[in-house]
């Protein structure tokens, strides 16, 4: 008796795959056709059934293309079983990154609220954000406990945190414009954003930390040398507030306000 043979659709709708997938699997050595007929149209048999069945549910668990050719030319009962493990880790692993994307777009929608904020200023506070752990694991081998608390605002309720988050990026926003219209930085507005942004950075962090991890933020190896704020943002941001301490009589150091979004 001859063995039943299925032609591309009739394969298509048995394992549920379409007729585009089959003829991509069997250009790239996937699953090929068990035979064709006299005009070169492909036919599967019934062991093709079960090898399908394996691809998907191979492809379910998280394998290559490359990774499930390799398993059907070895033919191992075992391989899954060995790798099986690897894929539920990697796939914990993507969960989690999802989840953390995920938080992060919640906490960039809470700060911002209806604020319009300017592009480059946007991805600074989300790779901030995305980057807040190993900020924090960096900075811990670095500085004291107490210092690491006050730069992620441990010593703050969520709410404060948040509040104080947006306080600190809608004065960096409006300096930022300012910077881009080609106000001068001795400008009283700037001078008084200046002001505002020292007055927050205080609340958030005690000046002699701020000189602490300005120092460290200085480093070579300093993880906070990556910003997407233009070099030109951060000197005019610098100048003005050298600006702001010979007024008041003190030694020069930044608000912070140009380099990064802490927290």
């Amino acid at each position: 008796m001859n063995e039943k043979m299925y032609t591309v659709k009739n394969f298509a709708k048995l394992t549920g795959v379409t007729e585009r997938t089959l003829q991509y699997y069997d250009r790239k050595g996937v699953l090929a056709p068990t035979s064709y007929t006299k005009n070169g149209y492909r036919l599967y048999s019934h062991e093709d059934i079960f090898k399908m069945q394996k691809i998907l549910t191979l492809k379910y668990l998280g394998y290559s293309l490359k990774e499930i050719i390799n398993y059907l030319s070895m033919n191992s009962t075992t391989s899954v079983q060995e790798t099986l493990y690897k894929q539920k880790e990697l796939l914990k692993k993507k969960r989690d990154e999802i989840d953390h994307i995920i938080d992060t777009f919640t906490t960039v929608e809470q700060v911002l609220q209806d604020e319009k904020i300017e592009s480059d200023l946007l991805l600074a506070i989300i790779h901030s954000i995305q980057m807040e752990n190993k900020q924090k694991h960096w900075l811990s081998n670095q500085i004291a406990k107490p210092i690491v608390d006050q730069v992620f605002m441990q010593h703050m309720t969520k709410e404060d945190s948040i509040n104080t988050k947006r306080e600190l990026l809608i004065a960096i926003n409006k300096l930022q414009g300012l910077y881009e219209i080609g106000v001068p930085p001795h400008n009283i507005e700037v001078q008084n954003l200046m002001k505002q942004l020292e007055k927050i950075l205080n609340k958030i962090m005690e000046p002699k930390y701020q000189e602490e991890l300005e120092k460290l933020m200085a480093e070579e190896s300093s993880i906070y040398h990556f910003s997407f704020i233009s070099k030109g943002f951060q000197d005019y941001t610098a100048e003005a507030s050298k600006i702001l301490n010979k007024v008041n009589n003190r030694p020069n150091h930044g608000t912070g306000g140009g380099d990064e979004y802490e927290g």
